[in-house]
């Protein structure tokens, strides 16, 4: 009953997600085939007695997870990624022609080896993009709780330790030791998987990168000027627009948006606020943000208004990102900064 809970439930999630209509549709199909072929590895054990023909799933649910983080963060996909589905591709298409005889232990350990070695290799460098990819995040976005992928380092790490209980379960079976702890951690896991995903990838909002859209073909960061007068002064003229008009206050500003309004290249004015400022997008907009609170909190008119309220003016979206902001740079809570105002 465990095991069927599991698959009816990644099976629905997986269709749910193909028939919902977001801006990341086509995103999304690739986390809907991850679920699917996910569920689809329990199929065989799950209806053993029916002889049931099930596709061998487990070379692709780690790539179309790889493709799904791939798809999400640059708008599309090189047409060399898909060969990351060639081995799925390939074992059955083995399984096919092999049909119902039952392969000897080293053709196991053999298929095993790169199986493994496979899937680590695609969850250490999916790792190593998302972590790029939330530095980058800050260089274009203010509000990153809908645009982070950071749900999706706990799902490698949750395939990490499938991975382990994986080989150990492997490496017992060969020496033929039966251990059926692992299979049922291995059941949790999946359990776990499915409803991470149906949790967290529900309300993900685009988080694709500017400097690697397809049609952006400018020129990059590195070729900008060095620092001088004219970018200087062209910098100071976009911070001038930023604080006449108060732009900052806008809880939907990114670096697009802001270059727009002030007429000037995006790459160039990402370069502008690392040269000049010494800082990223994200720092420079909430400097002005907390300042601004500043300022609102002190008005005999806001006296009534919470501190979340006066923050949302100020541009922020929500309590958590104005409270790290504020620690951050003032290196106290705002209820402490509050309670300074009062005593003083």
């Amino acid at each position: 009953m465990f095991e069927i809970f599991i698959f009816t439930n990644g099976i629905f999630l997986g269709i749910l997600l193909l028939i919902q209509r977001t801006e990341l549709r086509k995103a999304n199909l690739f986390l809907a085939l991850f679920l699917i072929s996910l569920s689809m590895e329990l199929g065989p054990d799950l209806f053993e007695e029916e002889n049931l023909p099930f596709p061998e799933t487990s070379f692709f649910t780690v790539p179309l997870l790889f493709l799904y983080a791939q798809r999400i963060m640059n708008g599309r996909l090189r047409p060399t990624l898909w060969l990351w589905l060639l081995p799925g591709v390939l074992v059955n298409l083995i399984e096919l022609l092999i049909g119902d005889a039952e392969p000897a232990l080293y053709v196991i350990v053999l298929m095993l080896i790169p199986f493994y070695g496979f899937n680590l290799y695609l969850l250490f460098n999916l790792q190593k993009r998302l972590t790029q990819h939330q530095r980058q995040l800050k260089e274009q976005y203010t509000n990153l709780e809908t645009r982070t992928l950071s749900w999706m380092k706990g799902l490698v790490f949750i395939f990490l330790v499938f991975h382990l209980v994986w080989i150990l379960d492997d490496s017992l079976l060969i020496m033929e030791v039966d251990f059926p702890v692992l299979a049922l951690m291995a059941e949790l896991l999946t359990l776990l998987a499915v409803f991470w995903v149906g949790y967290f990838a529900i309300g993900q909002k685009d988080s694709q990168l500017i400097n690697t859209a397809p049609e952006d073909k400018t020129e990059s960061i590195k070729e900008v000027p060095k620092q001088d007068e004219q970018s200087k002064v062209q910098f100071e003229k976009v911070l001038l627009q930023l604080e006449q008009h108060k732009l900052y206050l806008n809880q939907e500003l990114t670096l697009r948006l802001l270059a727009q309004q002030a007429g000037v290249n995006e790459k160039k004015l990402s370069a502008w606020i690392n040269q000049f400022t010494e800082n990223n997008f994200y720092h420079l907009i909430n400097q002005y943000r907390i300042a601004e609170f500043k300022t609102q909190l002190n008005l005999p008119e806001n006296e009534n208004y919470s501190l979340l309220g006066i923050a949302q003016n100020a541009g922020f979206r929500n309590k958590s990102t104005f409270y790290k902001v504020f620690k951050e740079l003032e290196g106290i809570t705002p209820n402490d900064y509050k309670m300074q105002l009062s005593r003083a």
